[in-house]
């Protein structure tokens, strides 16, 4: 190893500076005897990725997409029932992404909350142009036109719901409990039979499909249905407990069989 002008030098690598020591200082002499290590290929690299890193964090807080931020400050001031804050957060979230059917919906919520019937059906409306599979959209702007004293479109809308959504058993369980809010158990039981056709696995389908049955008095159907329920979704304590008040397990036991000699 030799000294050059200060710096450490090894056959075949380059020279590394010592570190300066300042005139009388008592380590002198160690920092005369010190070296400084060049860094690794390995730590280079760990060091530049670490740099981008930092680098990617920094520009990515700093560019969320401002109708997400909105929508989700929409959100917050909805929950705490600030109605008016909150649809000019969506306002502000259609305005940057005025295709994005969930906003919609989110406005509308607010202006059915602030009584604004008609404005929220508007915007149910939009939402469920861009975007037919918010059941929901159709049930608040049915919701709605029930408020305005218009059944008669308020089934139009949860129909139209049933056609956008032919293999959802959402949107038939919307139109059936339409029909049994207005004492029409006969179409509700319908829309119910066409709940489970349209979603044989749908757990929500045959469980309502088998309470409208045990309203009517078709017992025995209704309990294959509610076992159905079961066993698509195991864990609901209120279908199980009424289960087992219909068909009790020691009724499912087979007969006995005879004896033999």
């Amino acid at each position: 190893m030799a000294s050059r002008n200060g710096e450490v030098c090894s056959a075949g690598k380059p020279c590394v500076a010592r570190p300066a020591c300042p005139a009388g200082d008592p380590l002198a002499g160690a920092c005369s005897s010190m070296t400084v290590r060049p860094a690794t290929v390995r730590e280079r690299i760990l060091a530049a990725l670490s740099a981008t890193l930092a680098l990617a964090l920094i520009l990515t807080a700093g560019c969320e997409d401002p109708a997400i931020r909105f929508n989700r400050s929409g959100m917050e001031a909805y929950r705490a029932g600030r109605y008016t804050e909150a649809r000019a957060a969506f306002e502000e979230a259609i305005e940057h992404k005025p295709d994005v059917g969930t906003y919609y919906f989110n406005r509308g919520m607010s202006e059915q909350a602030l009584g604004k019937y008609t404005e929220a059906i508007f915007n149910y409306r939009m939402a469920t142009k861009l975007d037919a599979s918010i059941l929901a959209a159709y049930k608040n702007a049915a919701d709605c036109h029930l408020q305005l004293g218009e059944p008669d479109k308020a089934r139009a809308v949860l129909e139209e719901g049933t056609r956008a959504n032919p293999y959802t058993a959402g949107a038939f369980i919307n139109l059936a409990r339409f029909y049994d809010d207005r004492g029409d158990e006969a179409d509700a039981k319908l829309a119910l039979a066409k709940a489970v056709a349209a979603d044989p696995d749908s757990a929500a389908a045959h469980r309502e499909y088998a309470r409208m049955l045990l309203r009517l008095g078709e017992r025995d159907k209704a309990i294959v249905h509610l076992r159905k329920s079961m066993q698509l979704q195991p864990v609901q304590p209120e279908v199980s407990a009424q289960l087992s008040e219909l068909a009790p397990a020691e009724a499912e036991l087979p007969p006995p069989k005879p004896d033999s000699d």
